[in-house]
C-alpha cells in the first residue's frame, strides 16, 4: 500500500480502534478494513479505503479525538502506521471476519467468532 493519504487514514483507524491492543490486535482490526474493501466488489462497504474508512457509522474510532491527534510518538502509533504501511505483508490473523466489538456479540447472527487480546471479530450470516 503506497498512496500515503491511504496508510495514514488506515492508521489513524488502527490507531483509534485498537491503541490499547496487542500487536496481532493491530493487525485483525487492519484486516478487517481490508476484509470489507474485498467484500461483494465494494458495494457494501465501498470500493476504496478511503470509502471503507470513512463510510459513516462503520469505524466509529475515526469520528474521535484519537484518530484526529494519534500520539505521534507512541508505540501504538508507529505499529499502527508500520501496519497500515505493510498491510500487504502482515499476517491476517482474523480470516475473512468483516466485524469487530470490544465484547463478545451477542446477536445469533454473528458467526465465526474470534477474540483476539479485547476484541471479538465475527461474521454476519
Amino acid at each position: 500500500m503506497k498512496d500515503e493519504i491511504v496508510v495514514d487514514l488506515l492508521a489513524r483507524m488502527i490507531y483509534s480502534e485498537a491503541e490499547d491492543q496487542e500487536y496481532e490486535g493491530k493487525q485483525g482490526v487492519a484486516h478487517v478494513a481490508k476484509n470489507r474493501k474485498a467484500y461483494n466488489n465494494g458495494k457494501t462497504y465501498g470500493k476504496t479505503y478511503e470509502e471503507v474508512l470513512l463510510k459513516r457509522g462503520q469505524f466509529q474510532g475515526m469520528t474521535t479525538s484519537r484518530a484526529r491527534k494519534p500520539k505521534l510518538n507512541s508505540q501504538a502509533w508507529e505499529d499502527a502506521l508500520y501496519i497500515a504501511s505493510n498491510l500487504g505483508n502482515e499476517d491476517n490473523p482474523i480470516g475473512n471476519r468483516r466485524y469487530f466489538l470490544p465484547n463478545k456479540p451477542k446477536s445469533s447472527k454473528a458467526i465465526d467468532i474470534l477474540q483476539l487480546g479485547d476484541h471479538w471479530f465475527f461474521n454476519y450470516k
